[in-house]
């Protein structure tokens, strides 16, 4: 008799796999059905975080390197000036000029003479 208790009690526990083994439960369902959207979610925040830091850094932070063509300019004003182009008042304001863009320059931009960049840095003309 232990036989047939043991065997009737093993086709119980078997039966309801059985028919639900092509399919998955309600609940797990639905849980692989939100698990898409979740990590597409996740992946984008992360992606969006990453360049917004990216930016930030390279906006604010990064140390970038600006030229001046200081040499360049005040041959110009010079010539200018001995021409008859340009008054004293107008060689002052110029050069007022010139130190005002130059301290309008942000803080995280190492500013170097003109005549010293060979290529590849941005070119400040006052």
């Amino acid at each position: 008799m232990k036989d047939e208790t043991t065997m009737e009690t093993t086709t119980e526990r078997e039966g309801p796999d059985l028919k639900s083994a092509g399919s998955l439960p309600p609940e797990q369902q639905k849980r692989y059905l939100t698990l898409l959207p979740t990590a597409a979610l996740c992946v984008a925040i992360s992606f969006g975080a990453s360049l917004t830091a990216i930016y930030g850094y390279d906006r604010w932070y990064a140390q970038k390197i600006v030229a001046v063509d200081i040499k360049g300019y005040i041959a110009r004003q010079r010539e200018s000036y001995l021409t008859g182009k340009m008054t004293d008042d107008d060689l002052k304001k110029s050069f007022d000029r010139l130190e005002s863009v130059i301290t309008a320059i942000p803080r995280n931009r190492v500013v170097i003479m003109g005549d010293a960049v060979v290529r590849n840095a941005e070119t400040v003309n006052p």
